[in-house]
């Protein structure tokens, strides 16, 4: 069996998995995707890789300045291995990194790694950049109507508290319309 084959033999069989469909962050094309990528750094005989070197890479393709927010998960996620990790431990630890809105703690996580500069706020141009870097496109007009729906009409940034309780009432709502759908 040739290379390509295996990889392609080892990725069906992991998409199998019944974590991968019930992820609460990355879907299934998503953990596709990362897989096809995780794959081209890992030793073909462990099926390990160094985050170091995916991070490295995207510092030289620019990606780092593109992606500000997924940049700074990796490199916490660098800084905590001493050597290569094996897939599903990549996409676990990545979750944990970037929050699980489904939990407080996981929300107050997002919070933290969307508040780069440490602020304990964000506002307007935190915002936009968020918008930017997930290509939302958003215009001054919507982000402030974001601002007035998460923590008041005369707010100016929103606050790690009231962005938790907001995103906890999102996500519980979601909850609540996936199952009348499914119970249709």
């Amino acid at each position: 069996m040739s290379r390509r084959d295996q990889i392609e033999k080892d990725k069906q069989a992991l998409l199998s998995k019944p974590w991968v469909k019930n992820h609460p962050i990355f879907t299934y094309d998503h953990i596709a995707e990362f897989y096809e990528m995780f794959i081209l750094y890992a030793e073909p005989r462990t099926k390990k890789a160094d985050v170091r070197d995916i991070l490295v890479t995207a510092k030289t393709l620019g990606l780092t300045d593109k992606f500000p927010i997924i940049a700074h998960a990796l490199d916490d996620l660098a800084s905590n291995y001493d050597d290569a990790v094996d897939f599903e431990t990549f996409i676990s630890d990545l979750t944990a990194k970037l929050g699980n809105p489904f939990d407080q703690k996981g929300r107050v996580q997002l919070f933290k790694l969307i508040d780069v500069d440490g602020k304990g706020t964000l506002d307007k141009g935190d915002l936009q950049k968020i918008s930017e870097e997930l290509r939302f496109n958003l215009n001054e007009e919507d982000i402030q109507e974001i601002i007035h729906n998460v923590a008041g009409y005369e707010a100016e940034d929103v606050s790690e508290e009231k962005f938790e309780k907001y995103l906890g009432k999102r996500v519980q709502r979601r909850q609540v319309e996936q199952e009348i759908y499914r119970n249709k």
